[in-house]
């Protein structure tokens, strides 16, 4: 199978991640290639995994109608979508696994089955009415990444099409034997001092400041406590739903308003996650509706106890008071609470440290490359997606 991998950014979070862990499970039986933009930290792992690569313009187009911003998304789609007609062709492409919704937008102008990565969910907005029906007219399939997302795409649908394929974690990286990061001893702390931690992109809906607040909460119960915030913003301009740059502002300002400003450590991104997690007593994802999570995952495999959002894909991960915990994602009370009676009680973190690699254990390259293998196989047997396929594929062979 020819396998053509898009990508609308050269961003690195969790979906280009997934999406480079599936091309390597599927390199060694299939054809594949990625097309994506020409630099970035995408582009720069699809290069040294020595993965053919050809360049798509940057698509940052915002799916949220504006007067001015919406023509200009049009025309950037418009451009990205003939851009990704001329890289199917060239390649030869069987499939195209279309890894967001803006290149599931694009895709239909290929003619070539595709199948869309639903690493997002599409707002039942005007907006997200109009684009989830243009990829039900014509993806040959939708592939979430959890439960959740599936529901969510398919809320409405009179025949559902999404379907849920977890992503996987490496587990050669993340797993018990992992030498904790020496954090404690860089930041000048006591051996004794609990380490929460967060893992993630800067954006509101990641719930850092939730986070923040657990953290003053837990403090003001009398634990000895600090937290790292790991991770930087990776989205931002006109496109992103959120002013991200401004959020980490905010939340800068609130370790102040706080007074916990010598016990929030902000470290930016790093190599060294499994680990950081490995370090920590506590991994928090305070997400509002967390599509998938793979730090949650990776944190269970470490044996590192998760916090997790009880909206989106995190009951499905987490079994709660059993390998983790999922609560109300905007009620920092609760998080103060449940961090708190677990701190105090390190029998129990315990039982739920050991918990944790069993319910990760689930999570591998092969299940993600076999569940999505056979969407691959739906799309192109399925009736809109043959319609689509062109006969002349074979025009332009990829360049030696």
């Amino acid at each position: 199978m020819r396998i053509l991998f898009a990508n609308h950014t050269s961003a690195w979070s969790g979906g280009e991640v997934s999406l480079m862990r599936l091309v390597e499970s599927l390199r060694a039986e299939h054809d594949v290639c990625v097309a994506c933009p020409a630099t970035g930290a995408l582009t720069d792992a699809v290069d040294r995994a020595g993965v053919r690569r050809v360049a798509l313009p940057t698509v940052d187009a915002s799916l949220r109608p504006h007067p001015v911003q919406t023509p200009l998304g049009i025309a950037q789609l418009a451009s990205g979508g003939l851009a990704l007609a001329r890289a199917a062709r060239r390649f030869r492409a069987d499939v195209i696994h279309a890894n967001s919704t803006r290149v599931g937008i694009m895709a239909p102008v290929a003619r070539v089955p595709y199948v869309v990565r639903a690493h997002e969910h599409v707002p039942l907005t005007r907006m997200g009415t109009v684009i989830r029906g243009l990829l039900v007219r014509t993806a040959g399939g939708v592939a979430a990444v959890s439960d959740y997302t599936a529901a969510k795409f398919n809320e409405g649908l009179a025949q559902p099409l999404a379907t849920r394929v977890y992503n996987s974690i490496d587990h050669g990286r993340f797993n018990t034997a992992v030498q904790p990061a020496r954090l404690r001893e860089q930041l000048g702390l006591s051996p004794n001092v609990a380490l929460l931690g967060q893992v993630a992109q800067i954006t509101p809906w990641k719930g850092q400041d939730v986070a923040i607040r657990t953290l003053a909460g837990v403090r003001r119960a009398g634990v000895d406590a600090h937290l790292v915030v790991v991770g930087e913003v990776v989205f931002g301009g006109k496109g992103v739903r959120y002013d991200n740059h401004a959020f980490k502002r905010s939340l800068e300002a609130l370790v102040g308003e706080l007074g916990v400003r010598d016990a929030v450590h902000f470290l930016g991104q790093r190599d060294d996650v499994p680990e950081v997690l490995r370090a920590l007593d506590l991994s928090l994802l305070p997400s509002w509706e967390e599509p998938f999570g793979l730090v949650t995952v990776e944190s269970m495999a470490v044996g590192t106890p998760p916090l997790v959002g009880e909206v989106g894909a995190g009951p499905e991960l987490v079994d709660d008071r059993v390998s983790g915990r999922t609560l109300a994602p905007k009620d920092p009370e609760a998080w103060v609470r449940a961090a708190t009676e677990l701190l105090r009680d390190r029998d129990r973190l315990q039982r739920m440290s050991e918990a944790g690699p069993p319910a990760a254990a689930r999570f591998t390259d092969a299940a993600h490359a076999r569940g999505m293998l056979a969407v691959y196989q739906g799309a192109m047997a399925a009736p809109v997606a043959a319609a689509g396929r062109r006969d002349d594929r074979a025009e332009a062979p990829w360049p030696s």
